[in-house]
């Protein structure tokens, strides 16, 4: 599917010169190209040219007396070899995964993929109006680093900036093998391999409204690497009905390297969604743990750099609380790298701001996404969070929490447990599905075959401040 056209042109120089590989007459003694032709002598070797895109034929005579027949035939064999061998190595450069969307805005959204090699890449963009994408010549948008482009890596990330909010778009990306890079010298660049517009179409998405109400989006977590329950438990999913998808935590039960978090389910959220509906990523406790999970920012990058934030779809305002981990630092488990406390510390001081922040405040809808829940557990994460994050939820307006991290499903009514609000605790064999209107939150947990098990709905708290 993305293979270049350079790579391709070599598979098919090679298959040429072994057409043309030394052959014999037919026993009627003309050539097989036709039955009028003149009887070549006892041995012929045929050879295909291009010529100005056209496949001709040329006959090549030669003679087994001739002495340099052998020499010949070896050479041929020597040269279809090479041919197939730089075949082989060209072919290597291809997009190997995505791409999938992240971190979407009302007027921005982050593109991702990954080559086998280094590459500069770029997007292209356009507003998805029934035109032809060929319509006429895009932008490049660049992955860009304090004014550089990104040239030197295999995962690429792209910034589409300057979109207008709820407005159909659709993309293209592209990236170009760096071939060579040495010191002090200029970059070397090989083929180019793109997704292709001509088997689908480009891939389309909307960004997030600037203002409305109303807003659908399913909730997963704790799928902990099985990917295909996670395909098979989102079958019946309509994702063109639903503005995007959180992932809220532990999507894996630890991150070791980057194929397997494409194994575990970014793979299987780009067949099923996620090149068209972005992902709104919250990490869990497991995703703290493994040698990559310091890398796991990249692969879900914010504009922030924090997996915590604050995000408005029309009139929603989402807050997406980073968990840490749920034992204490020094757990023999976490060996010696954890330092949560400090970090939920700090996590906590944004959060005070961001529910005094103009976004948050008038919001018609305050949902919060936290993977392990405070106040449902007497482990160290659940009491931590409890004294640090509750105390100012409670203060906030807040409409729903949604959790999961339990496995298993359960709900606590606004009142309960010290919480002002009602928290749903989703299971790990179901996703939520949560539908806001201007007068309530509606959630539903939806298990395998698409069997809706529980029904909650929630009346609005509305707007903290006059949204005017």
């Amino acid at each position: 599917m993305f293979r270049s056209k350079s790579s391709l042109s070599l598979v098919f120089a090679a298959a040429v010169v072994l057409a043309g590989c030394i052959k014999t007459p037919k026993a009627n003694g003309t050539e097989p190209g036709g039955p009028d032709s003149p009887a070549p002598p006892a041995e012929y070797a045929r050879f295909f040219v291009f010529r100005h895109g056209i496949l001709r034929n040329i006959p090549y005579l030669a003679s087994r007396n001739n002495q340099h027949f052998p020499t010949m035939k070896k050479l041929l064999f020597s040269l279809a070899g090479l041919l197939f061998s730089l075949a082989a190595v060209a072919q290597d450069f291809k997009i190997t995964h995505g791409p999938y969307l992240c971190d979407m805005t009302r007027d921005g959204v982050t593109v991702v993929w990954t080559t086998s090699k280094p590459a500069l890449s770029w997007v292209e963009v356009a507003p998805d109006d029934g035109r032809s994408f060929y319509a006429q010549e895009h932008a490049r948008h660049y992955q860009t680093v304090a004014g550089r482009r990104l040239a030197d890596r295999t995962l690429h990330a792209v910034r589409l900036k300057g979109l207008k909010p709820g407005t159909d778009y659709c993309y293209r990306i592209f990236s170009q093998e760096v071939t060579a890079w040495p010191q002090r010298g200029k970059a070397t660049y090989g083929s180019v391999v793109a997704s292709d517009v001509f088997r689908r179409k480009p891939y389309p998405f909307r960004t997030f409204p600037d203002s409305g109400a109303d807003c659908s989006f399913i909730m997963l977590n704790d799928i902990h690497g099985r990917a295909d329950y996670m395909k098979d438990l989102c079958k019946k999913v309509d994702f063109s009905e639903i503005g995007f998808v959180v992932f809220n935590g532990d999507m894996s039960s630890s991150v070791e390297n980057e194929e397997q978090l494409f194994t575990d389910y970014i793979d299987a959220s780009v067949a099923l969604f996620a090149s068209g509906t972005p992902i709104l990523f919250n990490r869990g406790n497991h995703e703290t743990r493994g040698v990559w999970s310091d890398r796991l920012i990249d692969y879900f990058p914010t504009r922030s750099g924090e997996f915590y934030g604050i995000y408005r779809y029309g009139d929603v305002c989402l807050l997406v609380l980073d968990c840490g981990e749920d034992k204490p630092d020094s757990d023999i488990e976490y060996y010696g790298l954890a330092d949560y406390d400090a970090y939920r510390a700090e996590e906590c001081a944004w959060l005070k701001k961001a529910v005094q922040s103009e976004e948050f405040l008038s919001a018609s809808a305050r949902i919060v996404l936290l993977h392990v829940p405070p106040t449902t557990g007497t482990w160290h994460g659940n009491v931590h969070l409890n004294e640090l994050f509750m105390p100012v939820l409670n203060e906030a307006g807040i409409d729903l929490m949604l959790c999961g991290h339990e496995h298993r499903y359960s709900f606590h009514p606004a009142g309960e447990r010290g919480a002002q609000f009602p928290i749903v605790i989703n299971d790990n064999k179901s996703y939520a599905r949560c539908d806001v209107t201007d007068s309530l939150i509606r959630v539903r947990i939806v298990g395998p075959r698409g069997k809706v098990t529980h029904t909650h709905e929630f009346p609005l708290n509305g707007p903290a401040v006059d949204p005017e």
